[in-house]
């Protein structure tokens, strides 16, 4: 098939090396021309594993443009733009102007939806684009997109039209997974309701951690393995800690709240879940204060390990907070490799060795595997991801009792 991508952030770059690698001819369009040069030279400029071979392998198979001119004569044209949230509302602009590009370049495809919308636009580009269109959304995960693209846990089509609904399954056809065929709003809200879940489970788990350190002999990780062997609980996302982030649940989160909410409902329980979110900072600064000592090295800045993103990172917000408090504030991840523009210049240290030399204190704020395998030296360290042996003597973990 000839297929278009229009987007090449984490979710579009992924899309476009992936369908590449099961033959078909991939078209990738971006506004940002040094984006669209670095994959053009078959890498690319996003930290994602196993994407630079993927686009390395299958580069005879794909094109990049700035120009939507290259979508003429493609089956499938995939939306993958931006759907930032803004006063705490979603912003359609990046997806609608999109869509009309798209629309007067060709008139044949169909439009598929990969960004994340709320109910009701598909509905909405369909009348204003004239094309045909399907929801198809993603349930990708930064850090392990390429696999959760090649074997997902399931692909979700809605539609109108058989033919749209045809050549999604055409598109599809290479996975192994359930199909769900089902309406557009069901589509866009099965999006929504599973990234508001996640966040609710993230949230609960770092709830009972504050328990758990209330508790003699208690242990969150202990915990939640018990609770995870429960086949109607499962064990994914009950790792308590630092709290979420990134590029997904706090926007997702953050505009269904107000979606429901301009029709009246009240969702109580995500509602909740983000407050909790929001004081899993202060709780660790606080850790932080009632050591008090002042000097103190961060390890880890990317929202979550095996990405350099640093939207939403529940790490930097913590960083900010300790130089608002005055604290002489040190920073390491191995991927983030100049400091961004909200940290003070020298924040930022080149290697572990360099951040962990004069501090008092070590917080792990990002779980890289890499920082499971520290020789940490004698100095405290509190564990905000549980990534080390907690019952080291000079390790405070987080959702464990300390005598």
């Amino acid at each position: 098939m000839k297929i278009g991508v229009v987007g090449l952030g984490y979710v579009g770059s992924v899309l476009a090396a992936v369908l590449a690698s099961q033959g078909h001819e991939v078209f990738g369009v971006d506004v940002d021309k040094s984006k669209v040069h670095a994959f053009s030279q078959g890498r690319s400029p996003l930290f994602e594993p196993g994407l630079d071979e993927l686009l390395s392998e299958n580069l005879s198979r794909l094109s990049f443009s700035t120009s939507y001119d290259v979508l003429r004569g493609c089956e499938v044209v995939f939306l993958a733009v931006p759907t930032p949230t803004v006063n705490s509302e979603i912003n359609l602009n990046y997806v609608f102007d999109a869509a009309q590009s798209v629309a007067k370049v060709t008139r044949e495809c169909v439009l598929a939806i990969k960004s994340t919308v709320i109910p009701g636009t598909a509905r909405r580009l369909k009348k204003l684009t004239g094309l045909k269109v399907a929801s198809n959304p993603e349930f990708t995960r930064e850090g392990s997109a390429v696999k959760d693209t090649l074997f997902p846990d399931r692909v979700v089509i809605g539609y109108e039209e058989k033919a749209e609904l045809d050549l999604l399954h055409k598109v599809w056809s290479f996975v192994r997974a359930p199909i769900i065929q089902t309406t557009y709003e069901n589509a866009e809200l099965i999006k929504y309701a599973s990234n508001a879940f996640l966040a609710v489970k993230l949230s609960f788990i770092n709830e009972i951690a504050n328990l758990c350190e209330k508790i003699p002999t208690a242990d969150v990780d202990v915990v939640a393995r018990g609770m995870g062997l429960d086949k109607r609980i499962g064990s994914e996302y009950l790792k308590a800690g630092l709290g979420w982030g990134g590029s997904c649940l706090p926007k997702d989160t953050s505009a269904l709240l107000s979606f429901a909410s301009s029709l009246g409902v009240e969702l109580k329980v995500l509602r909740a879940a983000v407050e909790t979110n929001r004081e899993r900072i202060e709780h660790v600064l606080c850790l932080l204060k009632k050591l008090q000592k002042k000097s103190v090295c961060v390890l880890g800045l990317a929202f979550k390990q095996n990405t350099d993103d640093l939207r939403e990172s529940q790490s930097l917000k913590l960083v900010a907070r300790l130089i608002e408090e005055d604290f002489k504030v040190r920073v390491y991840d191995p991927a983030i490799k100049s400091a961004p523009s909200v940290l003070p210049a020298g924040v930022l240290c080149a290697s572990i060795k360099d951040c962990v030399e004069e501090c008092e204190v070590i917080v792990i704020a990002t779980e890289w595997e890499e920082f499971s395998k520290l020789e940490l030296p004698e100095k405290l360290v509190i564990d905000a991801r549980r990534v080390i042996e907690p019952t080291r003597h000079n390790v405070r973990a987080i959702g464990r009792w300390q005598e």
